[in-house]
Formats: C-alpha cells, structure tokens, sequence
C-alpha cells in the first residue's frame, strides 16, 4: 500500500515556529498548499527512504526509541553495507523499502512516522534539556523543506547534518542539541539563528565593499563568514571546532563563494599575516563550551592588532542581564569590560538584538567600535549597559 502525505499535520507543525522572512519556508508551504495528491505522496515517499534509511537522521529525530531499541540503528547499518554486495543488493533493496512502507506510514500510531509528527506537532519546546525539542523539530523543518523546494541542495544538507552527528559523537558539548547554530536559508538550514535575517539586524551589510577585509572569530558552521564575503572582497574565519570548519567549507564550495578562507585555529595562539578593515567577535571573548577562554585585556589588545588602522570591531555580547560573576557566558559586568575595551577602541553605537527562539535563547547587545590610533591608558567609558539593554535600535547612524 503506497504511502500518503499528510499534509494538513504538516502544514500544523510547520506554523508552530514560523520563520516568514525565510524565502524557501513560504514556497514550501505554498507548494504544500497547492500539490495534488498524487505528487504529494510520491514526494512523501522520497522524503521517507531519505530520513529512515539514514542512520544520522534516526538518531537525530528519534532519539529515544534508538535508545530503547538499538537494534534499529544496526538494522540500518546492515542495510547500508549490503547495498555494496551484488549478491544481496536486490534482497536488501527490497529489505529497506519494506522499513520505509512501514515505519513511513503516518497513519499507523506505531510507526516512526506517526510518532514524530505527533511529538513535532504537541510537544513542549521548553521540556527536557535546551533545544532537546527544537533541535528535532527544525532537523525535520530543513528536511521537508530540501525536499519539497530545494531538491538541489539536498545534497549538500545531508552531508552538514552527518558532520554535525560527528561533532556530536566526538567534540562534545555541541551547542543548542547538535543541531546548527547557525542558519543559511539560502541552502534550507533554519539554525537557531538564521544567518541573512540576523545580518539584516545589525544593519552592516550594505555598507561592506570589494575593497574590504574581514576576520570573523569563532565563525562556526560558516555560514555568515560566507554571507559576507558576498559583500567584502577577503574574508578570514577562524574556528577551532574542526567538524564546523568543514561545514564552512563544503557550503562555501557548493555555492563557488571562493574568496572566503576557514581555519581551525585556537583564537588565542592564533597569528595571521596581516590586518583587517573589520573584525567580528560575535559572543567569542569566552565561550560556553570552555574551549576559548582568554583574559579580557588580552584578548581585545589582540583585537586591536588585528585591526586596521581607523578599522571597524563589530562585537556581540554574551548574556548582558546575568549576574556578572565573570562566569562563561556572563556579560552583566560589560561596563567593567568595556573600562578595558574603550581604551582600544572607541564607541560609535550599539543596539539589542531580539533571540529567534526566546524560550531557549536570549537577546544579546550588538555593539559598534572604531579602532583608536593608540591605546589611551585612562579614557572616559561611553559605555552604559543599564541604559543600553533598553534600545533595540540605534541612536544614530552607525554605517552612514
């Protein structure tokens, strides 16, 4: 019996947590909309033997009956091999269509299928650990999305969920449960933070030319150093996760955007060759998974050599409502920070900057600095952060 779309239920869980400014989301859910019956269960079908006989998405979507019953994920294991003997290939290929027939089915309340969508659908996002929830309910958004409008660069989202199922397995305290944080909806990735929707709130990207350099520190999974370089003329990314590197990599291969460069480096013993017109430090003075944990001083002096001279420091803070004990991840002492940081650079603005997904993730201060031409010992902080946790936009006009 062929397999059906459920496309009502689908259309539901996609509502849940909209993205409208992400472009392939609304032709999705128009197509979803509009398909006929027959192309919509035949697509279902597609959709099915890509998810169910991938053990990176097995265990990324149902992670709890793998771990209830691991035989699932050797099952697959098995299939996948067998494929490779010519004896076995038409028997196994038989095999992994009889799994998908049945546990594609979303009609029967024991498959896998039914299961996830009706979690996707009614879960709650706030139980368990951070992102446990979003992190399934957005892997299965990328791939609906791939599938239904993107066909081509299915591809290339398979291959960045199975590096980020290796980070998993072997960096260890992946961020926002091993899904991405950063998105690209220009290759169907959400990400907890999408990367051209957050670009479009600094207000910057306009203002990048051909004639400028970049360094973004901590980059990530690349996907804004990429953006950039649309932008800029050079742009350097360093990153000290390797898997994330190499998903900068590939994305940046399969969309030719050749004038970017990644490195896995540690920031801290990190010596390029040159300066830069404009440096990022999104969140990366400290960082929550403990790899990067420089003294204050020395990290924004390093900043300030990495810049050119008159150069632009775009920084972004961590989390400036906490206590400001100087724990990872804690910014509430960013004035004491910023007594440190105006003696480098000067202050030209800064704004608050809204989280995607507020239950899981909180507004950070963006701030835009001006290189001095020499370090002034004793310097007059601009520097307000109760008054800066106020404004979400700018007081003047930063990149005029």
């Amino acid at each position: 019996m062929p397999l059906c779309f459920p496309i009502d239920t689908v259309l539901a869980i996609l509502k849940r947590f909209p993205r409208p400014a992400d472009p392939l989301e609304q032709q999705a859910l128009e197509r979803l909309r509009t398909m006929e019956a027959q192309e919509a269960d035949s697509l279902w079908e597609q959709l099915c033997l890509r998810v169910l006989l991938n053990p990176v998405y097995l265990e990324a979507l149902w992670p709890d009956a793998c771990v209830q019953h691991p035989e699932m994920r050797q099952l697959l294991q098995r299939l996948q091999e067998r494929l490779w003997v010519p004896d076995v290939r038409v028997q196994t290929e038989n095999d992994s269509a009889q799994w998908v027939l049945e546990q594609g089915d979303a009609e029967q309340h024991d498959t896998l299928m039914h299961r996830l969508l009706a979690y996707l659908r009614s879960g709650n996002p706030n139980a368990g650990t951070p992102f446990a929830f979003l992190a399934r309910y957005y892997t299965w958004r990328d791939l609906l999305v791939t599938q239904l409008v993107a066909p081509e660069r299915i591809d290339l989202v398979d291959r960045v969920f199975a590096l980020l199922d290796m980070q998993n397995k072997q960096w260890g305290k992946p961020y926002c449960g091993g899904y991405a944080y950063q998105g690209y909806a220009r290759i169907g990735i959400a990400g907890v933070k999408p990367t051209e929707e957050r670009l479009d709130g600094y207000a910057f990207m306009p203002w990048l030319n051909e004639g400028m350099s970049v360094l973004e520190i901590g980059c990530n999974n690349g996907f804004m150093a990429i953006e950039l370089a649309c932008r800029a003329g050079l742009v350097d990314a360093v990153e000290y996760n390797p898997f994330l590197v190499e998903i900068g990599r590939i994305t940046a291969e399969a969309l030719g955007q050749h004038n970017v460069n990644f490195q896995v480096a540690d920031f801290s013993s990190w010596r390029p060759n040159r300066r830069y017109d404009v440096v990022l430090s999104f969140a990366n003075h400290c960082t929550i998974d403990g790899n990067l944990a420089v003294e204050f001083e020395n990290f924004v002096a390093k900043l300030w050599c990495l810049t050119q001279d008159d150069g632009w420091l775009l920084f972004e803070s961590h989390n400036v409502f906490g206590a400001g004990t100087g724990a990872a991840g804690d910014d509430g002492d960013l004035d004491r920070k910023f007594d440190i940081m105006e003696r480098y650079f000067e202050l030209q603005d800064s704004k608050m900057t809204r989280a995607f997904v507020p239950s899981q993730d909180i507004d950070k201060l963006f701030v835009v600095l001006r290189r001095r031409p020499e370090v002034i010992p004793c310097v007059q902080r601009c520097m307000n952060l109760p008054q800066a946790r106020q404004l979400y936009s700018y007081q003047g006009e930063p990149f005029a």
